[in-house]
């Protein structure tokens, strides 16, 4: 990329990591939560445990993503090559639309002079990998409560089933229609077989469930720590797990329900009313307002790395 182009698709990135920063502080601000009463001294230990491992829970996710990267487009990416672009696009999650932080992650695109559509494409198995590992977590921890649910929803389940296999019929004749053209395609992206593909999948959904086993642990440090609730070992489960059934649920259903917020549904559903829908209400706040601070933290974290790359991008641009 010609270096005066560099120059103000870098200032507009500057402009967009501001807005994204003005965003988190207007979230934080506007959290119903008594700071002073959060921050005492009996709480600072846990909670400094909290933003510390989800800002470094920040950091390693660029991991799989970089795997992915390299896999795509057959070259070698360092750390140091993605965990700033990966950090600051995760500060962009906070801006309106919800897309930012997925369409940010093409910086390396242009700094790395590799094809938009192989990191996009990395993004896309990325958030699949993500979403899998968290399906994986809820069916294994929580599969009495996905059964008994299903059960009370027979009706609802068997029509969207029966529109699912509308769309799978109608997707077959489809694909059997312009089967001569996806062969051309399809052999574009046989690379995606590879043993070494599937080795890099392996890890990236291996490496997804480790880490929201970890989320969920620290969301249960708030609850018991920070908050003082007491919970038996079911019931600790139970909430455990359904950490991250609330985040799938809450991921892939657009908009949110009336009332109670989504993830905070699934919550009490799951805990089945054993625990104070406030206290639930409450202790997602106060792990979303940690989260904030970790994603912001991480980003810090990440800008050594850098000051480290700007040496190399501008011998790339005078080249």
């Amino acid at each position: 990329m010609k270096p005066k182009v560099k120059k103000i698709v870098k200032f507009l990135g500057n402009i967009i990591t501001l807005l994204a920063i003005f965003f988190i502080f207007k979230k934080l601000f506007s959290s119903d939560i008594d700071y002073s009463d959060l921050f005492k001294a009996k709480n600072i230990l846990f909670i400094s445990i909290v933003i510390l491992v989800q800002a470094a829970i920040v950091i390693t996710n660029c991991l799989p993503w970089t795997k992915l990267v390299e896999v795509l487009t057959n070259k070698h990416l360092s750390f140091t090559d993605t965990v700033p672009v990966y950090a600051k696009s995760n500060l962009l999650k906070y801006l309106p639309g919800n897309i930012f932080q997925y369409v940010g992650r093409n910086e390396l695109a242009l700094k790395k002079n590799i094809p938009h559509v192989e990191v996009a494409t990395a993004t896309i198995i990325d958030v699949m990998m993500t979403v899998l590992a968290a399906a994986i977590i809820s069916v294994v921890f929580l599969s009495h409560f996905i059964l008994s649910f299903l059960g009370q929803h027979s009706q609802t389940i068997k029509i969207v089933l029966l529109i699912a296999f509308i769309v799978l019929i109608a997707l077959l004749i489809v694909i059997y229609l312009l089967r001569n053209k996806l062969k051309l395609k399809t052999r574009k992206y046989s690379y995606l077989l590879r043993p070494k593909t599937l080795k890099t999948l392996l890890f990236c959904l291996v490496y997804y469930i480790i880490v929201m086993m970890i989320s969920s642990l620290m969301y249960m440090l708030v609850l018991i720590f920070v908050l003082n609730i007491p919970l038996d070992f079911s019931l600790f489960f139970k909430l455990f797990s359904a950490y991250t059934l609330s985040w799938l649920i809450g991921f892939i259903t657009p908009g949110a329900p009336a009332g109670i917020g989504i993830k905070e549904a699934v919550m009490v559903a799951v805990s089945g009313g054993l625990i104070n829908v406030d206290i639930i209400t409450l202790s997602m706040v106060v792990f979303r307002v940690l989260s904030t601070l970790s994603d912001a933290l991480g980003f810090v974290f990440s800008l050594p790395f850098t000051r480290k790359n700007k040496k190399i991008w501008r011998i790339d641009d005078e080249k």
